[in-house]
């Protein structure tokens, strides 16, 4: 089946519009008027918003998620947005996982592979998801790697696996012959006890 990824016929203004997106105040909606009002006119950068909406940054009705706010974050902007790639095209990303650094070769043949769509199509999946990808950072952002520092030490995954103690469990089954002679269980239950139990 294929899959509707977004793209943008001028991709070189992804990188511009997300700058501004960075020192706007963040809209109550983010629309073409608010777009136009940052400074980005032509109807070509009106493609940007579809694309916000399916990395997430964008609900449907085009109000700000709380990745948006990430995407505000100087710090934290380009981790946030390889964050939302793996996840939007996660598809391509199981035939790779690095395909943000693979060839033009193999990430086309990734997207005609997935979308079984036309060359001109994914030429245009592939040039946009390259753009998104060089202005990404794919690994563990500063702010998560901080709070991961900051976690108290009885709390943290490395320590409560060394605290863990072994166990051993034992399950003892008895398989019982079908028999009307209730003596025959008492004494065989009579034995579990007197051999087994503490």
């Amino acid at each position: 089946m294929a899959t509707d990824y977004p793209y943008m016929m001028s991709n070189n203004k992804i990188d511009p519009i997300l700058e501004k997106i960075r020192t706007a105040a963040k809209p109550p909606k983010f629309t073409n008027e608010f777009l136009k009002n940052i400074g980005f006119t032509s109807s070509n950068d009106r493609a940007i918003i579809p694309l916000l909406k399916k990395l997430g940054f964008l609900t449907a009705d085009g109000i700000p998620t709380e990745y948006y706010g990430r995407l505000k974050d100087k710090k934290d902007h380009s981790y946030v947005l390889a964050e939302k790639i793996r996840e939007l095209y996660s598809d391509i990303f199981a035939i790779n996982t690095q395909m943000n650094d693979a060839s033009d070769d193999d990430i086309k043949g990734a997207f005609g592979r997935v979308t079984g769509e036309d060359e001109k199509a994914v030429i245009r999946f592939t040039n946009t998801f390259k753009a998104l990808c060089s202005l990404a950072k794919f690994g563990i952002s500063p702010e998560k790697e901080t709070k991961a520092l900051n976690m108290p030490e009885e709390i943290k995954p490395q320590e409560h696996i060394t605290q863990l103690k072994p166990a051993f469990h034992y399950n003892i089954q008895i398989h019982l012959s079908a028999t009307t002679e209730i003596s025959v269980y008492n004494a065989i239950f009579k034995s579990l006890k007197d051999n087994l139990l503490p």
